[in-house]
């Protein structure tokens, strides 16, 4: 696997890019930061519907952010990485998850704003930005144990990760 053209510049190889997206400085690595957030919002991924530009904490919350990062890494780890149901690789999987949300949570109070005047700056004059609800809350998601498999006690993951 390589790294693609528009991230070279300031990712050195894939290692390098598992090790940024694992970070609590994500945000501060422009051109990944824009391409998450582009990338969600196009709409091309599940759950979530086509949008404006915007903040990529007002798209996803933390805890999405957190699962979409691990499961980037996961795949990057590996060439056809596919994930094991064995007890020790979910539970694996769960620690990794839950040190994420913290280090998601800590980019955000702390780097969040400066990305966002970042790539406005990139796109100056395209769109103006946007103070929308996130998609999960304009979607009328609830977290009831139906609709959040989390909240099914399957995970013991603080409230304020969502």
């Amino acid at each position: 696997m390589r790294v693609h053209q528009n991230l070279k510049p300031v990712v050195k190889n894939v290692e390098h890019l598992v090790d940024i997206l694992m970070s609590d400085s994500m945000y501060l690595c422009k051109p990944l930061y824009n391409c998450i957030a582009g990338g969600l919002e196009t709409g091309n991924i599940r759950g979530l519907k086509k949008s404006k530009r915007a903040p990529l904490e007002s798209l996803v919350t933390i805890s999405y952010e957190a699962h979409f990062r691990l499961e980037l890494s996961l795949a990057l780890s590996s060439q056809g990485y596919r994930h094991q149901y064995t007890a020790p690789a979910m539970s694996a999987r769960a620690k990794s998850f839950e040190q994420l949300l913290s280090q998601v949570k800590s980019d955000r109070e702390n780097h969040a704003e400066t990305a966002w005047k970042s790539r406005k700056l990139l796109h100056l004059g395209n769109e103006s930005p946007t103070t929308q609800p996130t998609q999960r809350e304009s979607e009328g998601f609830s977290d009831e144990a139906g609709d959040d498999p989390l909240q099914g006690g399957m995970a013991s993951i603080s409230s304020e990760y969502f």
